[in-house]
């Protein structure tokens, strides 16, 4: 492996939405996610020359497949559910939630994209977690760049060190002060 170059972990790679519409709202998390995966993908059409072939590109094609575990009242999982009956648009970002790739002005890489639920499954078998999966159709092209988690983004996807006390005795219930 070269020198300096780490692995990323799969864990802290995260989905967040938000209904175009909802500009005014923060993006939310789908909590219980276990898997997404991000997917580009182009035609391509290959003639048959006297030269020898040669490939005409099409478009770029990108989709979001998203598996999660069925949450009780997880109000994103509804609203991607609604979003698809609906025929709604939705914005999605990918962030890598890892300290060490944070930029200078503490955001995190990200991949943003916007686009429309295709499906939307909940899946209940007998000898498994029930999951919810979908596929998110991206419009145009998906944009890499940083972004923000708010403090309460952060909370969903890792919760603070809490002390032993109640909360608000002595000091709270964070970790250093």
């Amino acid at each position: 492996m070269p020198e300096g170059i780490e692995m990323v972990d799969g864990r802290n790679k995260i989905l967040l939405f938000r209904l175009q519409e909802k500009q005014d709202e923060e993006a939310a998390k789908l909590v219980f996610q276990t898997e997404h995966t991000f997917s580009y993908e182009r035609d391509m059409d290959r003639i048959i020359t006297k030269d020898g072939p040669i490939l005409q590109v099409g478009e770029l094609e990108s989709t979001v497949e998203i598996t999660a575990i069925q949450a009780k009242d997880d109000p994103v999982a509804k609203m991607l559910r609604n979003s698809v009956i609906e025929g709604k648009r939705l914005e999605v970002w990918e962030l890598t939630v890892d300290e060490d790739a944070k930029n200078d002005d503490d955001k995190y890489p990200a991949i943003y994209a916007q686009g429309y639920l295709e499906s939307w499954e909940d899946v209940a078998g007998a000898e498994d977690e029930p999951e919810v999966t979908g596929t998110l159709n991206i419009e145009m092209h998906p944009q890499f760049d940083y972004a923000t988690l708010t403090a309460d983004q952060e909370a969903a996807v890792q919760y603070e060190f809490r002390d032993t006390t109640p909360r608000g005795e002595n000091g709270g219930g964070g970790g250093e002060s």
